[in-house]
């Protein structure tokens, strides 16, 4: 929590007006672009919101992972643990027929964009699928050509199929070890993962 990155006009400014002029109305500590009525699904997930709470749970531990707040005797530390984290949600928890959750292509490329615009420096996608969907491509390319750079799970399919975003050129793609450092039995692998 002390983590969270603050859209400081935002926080400081009207309810229900867009501050800072972004395009977003109360997006304090990020935004939630999921926003997919005609699929059934639990929790928030028809309307956009600047909510970003997460309903699935993996976009928490893996922000987590990254920059849970350090030194304070309390849980784990992130890797990263001087770093902001800025919440963005595009994906939601199906009904049935998705074990993890769902994202829209849409969603995740509005998030991607959004987080660019609003200063973020490194991006962490650790969602992804066997099927290339121009959408993102287009929202990963133009992170990268903004100097972000791209973490993106490599996939857990263990074979070398290409996933993404992760396989998308300038991605920093990332598979998965096991406990003595060698590549878990389940994580992606070939030419496109990166590490």
């Amino acid at each position: 929590a002390p983590n969270l990155w603050v859209n400081a006009l935002e926080a400081s400014g009207e309810p229900g007006v867009d501050d800072d002029a972004n395009g977003y109305v109360d997006d304090v500590n990020g935004f939630d672009f999921t926003d997919v009525p005609e699929i059934l699904g639990s929790g928030d997930f028809k309307d956009r919101d600047p909510d970003p709470s997460d309903d699935v749970g993996h976009g928490t531990w893996v922000a987590g992972a990254a920059c849970a707040a350090g030194n304070n005797e309390i849980g784990v530390a992130g890797v990263a643990f001087r770093s902001r984290i800025m919440p963005l949600r595009a994906g939601f928890r199906p009904r049935s027929g998705f074990a993890l959750g769902f994202l829209a292509e849409d969603d995740a490329a509005a998030a991607i964009v959004y987080a660019v615009d609003n200063g973020a420096r490194v991006l962490n996608l650790s969602f992804g699928d066997v099927v290339h969907a121009p959408i993102l491509d287009d929202a990963v390319r133009y992170a990268l050509d903004r100097g972000a750079i791209v973490v993106a799970a490599a996939g857990n399919e263990g074979n070398s199929q290409p996933f993404y975003p992760a396989g998308v050129s300038g991605v920093l793609a990332v598979g998965a070890s096991d406990r003595d450092g060698r590549r878990a039995s389940f994580s992606t692998f070939g030419p496109a993962v990166t590490l």
